[in-house]
């Protein structure tokens, strides 16, 4: 029997997919070695950004809808630089937040631009390259110079005008319309608010009416409404003008038709005065029912409730 010779063209094509299989498999375990790095130990160097911009990997999931690691890598080398900057700036008086609360303010930030986006989307609100000049523009109109600007966000974030206007501005023009948007589909008129308020004053006003309950029960101010609406003790200069003008010129135990501030319509309860050496009162403590339209930054923790979220960063 004659034996015929093999193939050499296959035994070329086979040694070459052995081959390919091999750096295939090389490639996916450098990856996933990788991503052990940096979701693991949480590795956030220069190289983890450049191989995040050719590797998808997720910082967060909002909605099963990535924010991807470079972006989370860049925001943060940017406000890291801006406190860097701030600490070397003695005319700052904020206090200059630790790392990881820079990391926490970024993660909400980053949050809730993917939420507002998704919300976005799904109804139809976008930002227009039209919008963004126009306010591009505006900004530069303000008493710094174009040249002003672009140098202070090269020296504090590092940033082009480019980079500035696709992380900061146009986030920032997209939440506005939304919110604009949720306002009209969820919120109340000035009107009714006010009306509202003025029922919650009459109520109030009622011999014998118990103003902590009715602030427990009416007031939308999250943090004093469950403790009867008191404001404690605070000094002038501290709550907004209008509401400072109404309580420093009320009478112990006077209760305030509606005083409007940017937050919406307060009812008013005076407690306490306290006085200085020359008869003029310094300190109040008050109590007050708020009453508000729709509020953004609720509506934005509780879509946090609703959709599936998931952090890979520390």
């Amino acid at each position: 029997m004659i034996s015929l010779p093999l193939n050499p063209m296959r035994n070329i094509r086979n040694s070459h997919a052995r081959r390919l299989a091999w750096i295939l498999a090389a490639l996916v375990a450098a990856v996933f070695l990788f991503g052990i790095g940096v979701y693991r130990f949480q590795w956030q160097s220069r190289a983890v950004y450049y191989a995040a911009r050719a590797i998808p990997y997720p910082a967060i999931i909002v909605d099963w809808e990535f924010v991807p690691l470079h972006r989370y890598l860049s925001d943060l080398a940017a406000l890291n630089s801006y406190w860097s900057f701030q600490r070397e700036n003695k005319n700052v008086l904020l206090g200059i937040p630790d790392p990881q609360e820079i990391r926490e303010r970024l993660v909400h930030k980053l949050i809730t631009e993917q939420i507002t986006a998704i919300w976005a989307r799904k109804n139809r609100v976008t930002v227009s390259e039209q919008e963004v000049y126009l306010e591009w523009e505006r900004l530069k109109e303000k008493p710094e110079s174009e040249e002003e600007i672009s140098k202070f966000l090269r020296t504090a974030y590092g940033w082009s005008d480019s980079q500035f206007i696709g992380r900061v501005l146009r986030p920032f023009l997209l939440q506005q319309k939304a919110k604009n948007a949720l306002i009209e589909e969820f919120g109340k008129s000035n009107e009714d608010l006010e009306q509202e308020a003025l029922g919650v004053y009459v109520l109030a006003a009622e011999v014998g009416a118990d103003f902590s309950e009715l602030a427990k029960q009416y007031s939308y101010d999250a943090v004093t409404g469950p403790r009867g609406g008191d404001l404690g003790y605070f000094g002038r200069g501290v709550l907004p003008p209008a509401l400072e003008q109404a309580i420093f010129s009320m009478s112990i135990g006077e209760i305030s038709a509606p005083v409007e501030s940017s937050f919406g319509y307060h009812v008013i309860k005076l407690e306490d005065l306290l006085y200085d050496d020359s008869g003029v009162a310094q300190k109040a403590r008050a109590k007050h029912i708020l009453i508000r339209g729709f509020d953004f930054d609720e509506w934005v923790l509780q879509q946090k409730k609703d959709l599936a979220i998931f952090r890979l960063v520390r």
